[in-house]
């Protein structure tokens, strides 16, 4: 799921600011941590790719929680920083609800995504290239918390916090949800407003809807026919 191409790129414009390199316990998961994104891929499946980026960055590849940074020494993560780390990258860690994307990406850079009650939140573009959505189409959700999206697919996830918008922003955001709704409905593909996860619904609706005009026009032959 992790693309090696998207994954370097995010990277290499992290390193200034600097980013975390967290194996786990047993050596078999491995966590990349930036300030508003983190991945996790089990050891084995480290894009080599990857691997030579972190070489490059750290002078090599730690095997132990680490925080790089460039024209800066590594520093050691303390094992209180990691332990709470690993807390929050547990899949158990709070209830989260379903996004499904807006095929909408708002001023050129966020990508809009809904959730499963109808709050629309906005992701970084390149963050997302971390991702090989050619490869795989993976499950997205989003914590209740609000703060940070989860790509998932077979042992892999990208974490993504969302843009923060002024109040202006925001009003947009959700007029161009209620427009995709639109424009839905004008390809004949309806979805309900708040909520993108309908579509099974509006089925069969439809179907319900032209059985009963199937019966009526039925009904209307027979009179006929009577007369």
């Amino acid at each position: 799921m992790v693309s090696k191409k998207g994954l370097c790129k995010v990277l290499k414009k992290t390193f200034p600011a600097g980013y975390e390199i967290i194996p786990s316990a047993n050596g078999k998961v491995l966590t990349l941590n930036g300030s508003r994104w983190a991945v996790q891929v089990p050891t084995t499946e480290l894009p080599v790719d990857v691997a030579l980026q972190i070489v490059g960055d750290a002078g090599y590849l730690p095997v132990e929680a680490m925080r790089v940074q460039k024209g800066d020494f590594n520093q050691m993560i303390i094992a209180e920083a990691v332990t709470q780390r690993t807390e929050f990258f547990k899949p158990s860690n709070g209830e989260v609800s379903t996004m499904m994307k807006i095929p909408i990406i708002f001023k050129d850079r966020w990508q809009l995504y809904q959730t499963e009650n109808g709050e629309v939140y906005a992701f970084d573009v390149e963050y997302l290239e971390m991702i090989d959505f050619d490869d795989c189409q993976p499950e997205v959700v989003m914590r209740d918390t609000g703060n940070t999206g989860i790509w998932f697919f077979d042992g892999q996830a990208v974490y993504i916090a969302p843009g923060h918008f002024s109040a202006e922003d925001r009003e947009r955001l959700a007029y161009i949800a209620v427009m995709d709704w639109e424009r839905q409905q004008a390809n004949n593909d309806p979805v309900e407003n708040l909520n993108l996860f309908d579509r099974q619904d509006a089925a069969e609706a439809d179907t319900e809807d032209a059985e009963a005009d199937t019966q009526a026009a039925a009904e209307t032959d027979r009179g006929d026919t009577e007369e």
